[in-house]
């Protein structure tokens, strides 16, 4: 089975209102773009998978598409999983740093060919897995506790809050009062951004960093209110200070969505540079290897829990890493209402991935990534195909 045709196309998802993320404080988002990537065979098989990408970005993706990997591509054989990685490196490389939604695509033709959830495949038993409600906006600490209120009521029994104030005081007293609104028994994890330069800013647009004792002292606040982990802290290419943070925090210190390659993953593990990894299947590797990563991480008693910020086609390709993981214990669900719901980020699925009323995300058991493309849904929102 060859692989006939690369297609993808860019699509505008419309915000119910201007959405302000922590880690771009500088203007109000009135919309997600996303790109939807399909993999067709000679023998009519068609995978499907798709992420997030910025305003800017999302063109980029598409032009590499047409221009190095649907050239590189067609022609070969479907099941060569190792040998079409290998081409998308070389992109990641050269060209375009994340074109690894292509290979989430390829990965769900192969799963459909074969008849089996990827997660199967790859020898994983797990049907559900929980989900925590990932919050992208910075708000007051009285809110927070009621936004935090909802979506436990809803089921949830996990929460991120970002934190991006100017001091250490202003971040816990965030926590804090999510904490006492909660109770003891739902997990909180705390995301400060740092890891890539352009996100570290407060929410007046100015920037603000973190350096190694900002991270050091807000661990040690965050352990007395029983956080899960604090994520990116500091720079993601600053091994040594990862290093020394997390040797020296008491709680665990999670990264590495923004580390791209399986070269710059293994380093980090080889540093002991994080208690948690969050490589991303749409950005940071091909998502076989971050099977194998895992496995590695295992070894070494670490933990892998993917970051998925991502739409519902996104979502649903970590979903079946985490289901395959041995270290994985969390999927993160991009959840802040009114703005980030699935009527926004799972638009595109006929049958949107919802948590059950325990927090607990069922793993599709349909072949490939196990969800079904809502054309009619997406086909108005398309603003660029190639």
């Amino acid at each position: 089975m060859r692989i006939r045709d690369v297609r993808a196309r860019l699509i505008e998802l419309p915000y119910p209102r201007p959405f302000v993320p922590s880690w771009a404080p500088e203007g109000a988002h009135r919309s997600m773009s996303a790109v939807i990537v399909e993999v067709e065979t000679d023998e009519g098989v068609i995978g499907v998978a798709g992420g997030d990408m910025g305003h800017d970005t999302g063109p980029l993706l598409l032009e590499t598409i047409r221009g190095w990997i649907r050239p590189r591509l067609v022609g070969m054989d479907l099941f060569a999983t190792g040998h079409i990685a290998n081409h998308l490196r070389y992109v990641a490389e050269y060209v375009f740093p994340r074109p690894w939604v292509v290979g989430v695509a390829v990965w769900d033709a192969v799963g459909k060919a074969c008849g089996r959830p990827l997660y199967k495949l790859w020898g994983g038993h797990a049907g559900k897995v929980r989900a925590y409600a990932s919050f992208g906006e910075v708000r007051a600490p009285e809110q927070r506790a009621e936004d935090a209120l909802r979506v436990v009521s809803e089921g949830f029994t996990g929460v991120k809050l970002r934190v991006h104030a100017d001091t250490v005081a202003e971040d816990v007293a965030q926590v804090a009062a999510v904490r006492e609104a909660v109770g003891p028994e739902v997990a909180i994890m705390v995301d400060a951004n740092q890891a890539a330069a352009r996100w570290r800013y407060r929410p007046d647009g100015s920037r603000m960093l973190w350096d190694f004792d900002r991270a050091l002292t807000t661990a040690r606040e965050l352990a007395d209110l029983g956080v899960a982990w604090l994520e990116e802290p500091l720079p993601r290419h600053d091994y040594r200070a990862l290093r020394e943070l997390t040797a020296a925090s008491p709680i665990p210190i999670a990264g590495g969505e923004h580390n791209r390659g399986i070269g710059q993953l293994v380093r980090m593990l080889e540093d002991d540079c994080f208690t948690i990894y969050q490589p991303d299947a749409n950005e940071s590797e091909d998502i076989a290897a971050l099977r194998d990563f895992g496995a590695m991480a295992a070894a070494k008693h670490r933990r892998v829990i993917p970051h998925a910020w991502a739409t519902g086609l996104g979502v649903a390709g970590n979903l079946q890493l985490c289901a395959a993981l041995p270290n994985c214990d969390w999927l993160e669900y991009p959840y802040d209402p009114p703005v980030i719901i699935p009527e926004v980020f799972h638009v595109m699925l006929t049958e949107p991935l919802l948590p059950d009323s325990t927090g607990l995300v069922a793993v599709p058991d349909r072949p490939g990534l196990g969800v079904e493309l809502d054309h009619a849904a997406i086909e108005p929102l398309t603003v660029q195909r190639v």
